[in-house]
């Protein structure tokens, strides 16, 4: 068997070239750049957001397609959904070792993870230690660390002791999530209250967001927390300080499409600037640019800008008004 080889670029020419080179892209998408696609179109963002979840695909149907030139080029962080899909691809467990249970609950929490309790889904504990796993960075070192973690789960499983401090890390991470939140914002900019017992809230979806008083939040974390911001707001701009990146993002393609109009988010990108980009329903700031907290409040004001100049219905009236 070949040795694996990743290649980790923020540049989309040079992941043109690798994939002309022989390599196959996964989950390769650039913003309005458009996805890097190779023999199997792994990709599932922007444009190509019409295709099924990149792990599902390669479990289902290519499991073992790139075992014999396993070569990849990615980019972005390492989640399970195109780590998983590497492992897959490459053939580096037993197809066996791969439940379907576990590649679908890996599909759903990637598509629509909003609103899934990982506990209560078969293999949830174990795609949430792996969620869970350090060290995880955006660049080749991050994956392949990521491809070995996810490669032990499968062939190994984790200990009864390793399932109960991840159920108890979840615990705390929807704290920090709780936490990280920078501000709740009206349809005019202002800041208001955060409400009490945000995590049993309903997440604030569907149709009639119009209706909600404070359709954005704005939050700082170092833990992934969606399932507990969209309680609190249909759209959230989220920095990442360790990637030093921001993530945008609505709850489903209704929600998103009832607030952009069709094709939700896909309108929004555009106005963000060159290389923001994503799916119809999340988001984020161009490959490799380095962003701070602050550019997460001003992505957020462009949001109601961007509402405002649709003529979007806002249950407060008047303009637009910078938070105070």
């Amino acid at each position: 068997m070949n040795p694996l080889v990743i290649a980790h670029t923020h540049d989309y020419d040079t992941a043109c070239r690798l994939r002309d080179d022989g390599y196959e892209p996964v989950e390769c998408a650039f913003g309005q750049h458009g996805s890097v696609l190779g023999k199997y179109a792994l990709d599932h963002h922007g444009t190509e957001s019409h295709r099924e979840g990149v792990a599902l695909r390669a479990c289902r149907d290519l499991y073992g397609a790139r075992k014999r030139d396993p070569r990849f080029v990615v980019t972005g962080t390492p989640d399970a959904d195109a780590v998983l899909a590497i492992v897959a691809l490459a053939g580096l467990v037993p197809k066996a070792n791969i439940a379907e249970s576990f590649y679908r609950l890996v599909d759903r929490q990637d598509v629509d993870p909003i609103g899934l309790d990982l506990f209560s889904e078969t293999s949830g504990v174990e795609l949430a230690w792996f969620n869970q796993r350090p060290d995880i960075y955006p660049n080749e070192a991050g994956f392949r660390r990521a491809v070995s973690e996810m490669t032990h789960l499968l062939e190994v499983g984790i200990a009864p002791e390793e399932r109960e401090r991840a159920i108890a890390s979840d615990r705390g991470r929807r704290r920090r999530a709780l936490e990280g939140i920078i501000g709740l914002y009206t349809w005019r900019g202002g800041r208001r209250e955060m409400p009490p017992d945000v995590e049993h809230r309903p997440v604030c979806r569907g149709p009639g967001v119009g209706s909600t008083e404070a359709p954005v939040v704005v939050v700082q974390s170092t833990v992934w927390g969606f399932d507990v911001w969209y309680r609190m707001a249909p759209i959230v701009v989220s920095f990442a300080a360790r990637q030093a990146k921001v993530t945008l993002g609505c709850p489903d393609r209704e929600t998103a499409e009832a607030l952009f109009g069709p094709g939700g988010l896909q309108n929004l990108w555009p106005h963000l600037g060159v290389g923001w980009g994503g799916r119809e329903t999340v988001g984020g700031s161009p490959r490799g640019a380095r962003l701070a907290a602050s550019d997460a409040e001003h992505t957020a004001r462009t949001v109601l800008e961007y509402l405002e100049g649709a003529g979007f219905p806002r249950p407060a009236g008047g303009s637009f008004a910078p938070p105070s």
